[in-house]
């Protein structure tokens, strides 16, 4: 999917641009990277301008060494049809439900029990296939790509740019900590008073155990690597808690492996729940990715999405006299 920018340039932006030359308009005036200024170089059209004053109104192809004035319009265009083909995600038919959408991004509540993206045996089946195949079904060709994956029995809301300016510009604001993800989940074992008053950090390196595909462990330095959870609780339910956790880090099975740790394993967690009573009796590890956090790539405005309380996990807190949910 094509993505068009554009910026009128305003006579403050003349001194800070050395004149208005049009390179420096684009990454201190646009916000673009060089990686996103080289990409729209040579992409057809990538580079227009609208003068001011233009009797036919028509964008005139430029270059980053060209100037441009005060009431000059600056039109950028990125396309993902020059990139490989074949890593587009194939379509095909299922059932998503879209919590919020925009030109860049869209935002799905994930069911638990299916992949969020392609992957060994799953090249068809995955969440990331259906939303595809729901574009195609609108006559839309759009290059998804996953932003904050879940594992497959994890629920909840989940990110997939539309665009590679997006995907980039996203992946940066995971990578400075702007992307935030709120977890539900529900544990086992009561927990005592002083866990009950606000926020606990759960600091412990963690690393693959050897000779399993997926299990991990705490584990020091070096095989252990570093992961910080912090958690909050949130109510009480018999013998069962619910719990808010934030990630630092994003560890395989990080907040599983955290609070098995502690001795608060995830209620039907059979990896790490060390086969306690009633561990079983769900059909999952029950997780749920509760809020999403982001910046509008282009926009810069702050988006939280909340995905509802799943039915499995709201079970055991029907009985609950008081509620436990938070309220955001």
């Amino acid at each position: 999917m094509d993505r068009v920018l554009e910026y009128r340039v305003k006579a403050s932006d003349l001194e800070k641009t050395i004149g208005g030359i049009l390179g420096k308009v684009l990454k201190q005036c646009m916000g673009l990277t060089p990686h996103e200024i080289s990409h729209a170089k040579f992409t057809p059209g990538g580079i227009t301008v609208l003068r001011l004053g233009n009797p036919e109104g028509q964008y005139e192809t430029a270059t980053v060494k060209d100037r441009v004035s005060a009431g000059d319009t600056v039109r950028i265009r990125f396309s993902d049809a020059e990139e490989d083909t074949e890593s587009r995600v194939a379509p095909a038919e299922g059932d998503i439900q879209i919590l919020y959408e925009d030109e860049d991004v869209v935002v799905l509540d994930k069911p638990a029990g299916i992949v969020s993206h392609p992957s060994h045996g799953h090249y068809r089946d995955s969440l990331a296939n259906y939303l595809a195949g729901y574009y195609e079904s609108k006559g839309i060709t759009v290059k998804l790509r996953t932003v904050g994956r879940l594992d497959k029995d994890t629920s909840g809301a989940i990110l997939y740019a539309k665009n590679a300016p997006a995907a980039s510009r996203l992946f940066r604001q995971k990578d400075s900590g702007q992307f935030k993800k709120t977890y539900l989940a529900v544990v086992t074992d009561p927990m005592q008073e002083l866990e009950r008053e606000g926020w606990h950090i759960i600091d412990s390196p963690m690393g693959p155990v050897p000779g399993t595909l997926m299990k991990q462990q705490i584990i020091a330095p070096p095989e252990g690597k570093n992961a910080l959870t912090r958690y909050k609780f949130c109510g009480q339910c018999g013998d069962k808690a619910l719990i808010m956790a934030e990630i630092e880090t994003g560890r395989t099975h990080q907040i599983r492996v955290h609070m098995a740790s502690i001795g608060h394993p995830l209620v039907g967690d059979r990896l790490y729940g060390k086969d306690r009573e009633n561990i079983d009796r769900a059909d999952r590890a029950l997780l749920h990715a509760w809020k999403t956090g982001f910046r509008q790539p282009f926009s810069g405005e702050e988006i939280s999405i909340m995905a509802p309380f799943p039915e499995d996990m709201k079970e055991y807190f029907e009985t609950s006299s008081s509620p436990v949910l938070p309220k955001g």
